[in-house]
């Protein structure tokens, strides 16, 4: 044979090796690398979509969050508002209490003073009638002239007037 022909002959056995190498590949190595990629493709992207509800769920979680703490903000903020109307409820309460015990006091106290002052009126009129009633006795006794009688009268008066 020519070598012509043997390296046609070559040329055909490399191509037809080279198909069945392209054959072999891509049955043993192109299709399970195929299948492989397109597992892991599949994989990450559930493994995308997974992330992504579970971004979801953080954030309706986080906003979850901050309406719980917004409540709560809330509720403290009510909460010492209402315990600060109650003290103050409390205070006006308690000053209402003191006012109304001072009044009291104060009625008492005034009621004691005009019962001490009628009981030293009545004092007062007793020792005058007694002075009357002395120096009725004393001008009794005595003829007295007019002059002297004024004179009684008055020094009677002037004392009445100092025991006020």
């Amino acid at each position: 044979m020519s070598t012509t022909s043997l390296t046609a002959l070559n040329m055909i056995a490399a191509i037809v090796q080279w198909f069945i190498l392209l054959f072999l590949l891509r049955i043993f190595v192109y299709k399970p690398l195929i299948a492989s990629m397109q597992k892991r493709k599949e994989n990450i992207a559930k493994q995308i979509h997974d992330a992504e509800t579970l971004r979801g769920q953080a954030q309706q979680l986080h906003d979850e969050q901050e309406a719980l703490m917004r409540s709560a903000r809330d509720d403290s903020k009510n909460l010492i508002a209402a315990a600060r109307r109650e003290a103050e409820d409390q205070a006006k309460k308690i000053i209402e209490d003191a006012q109304r015990e001072a009044s009291y006091r104060q009625k008492a106290a005034l009621d004691e003073i005009i019962h001490e002052r009628d009981a030293a009126l009545t004092e007062i009129r007793s020792q005058v009638a007694d002075l009357v009633m002395m120096a009725t006795g004393k001008l009794l006794e005595r003829n007295l002239s007019d002059a002297d009688q004024h004179h009684y009268v008055q020094e009677l008066l002037r004392d009445a007037g100092n025991l006020q």
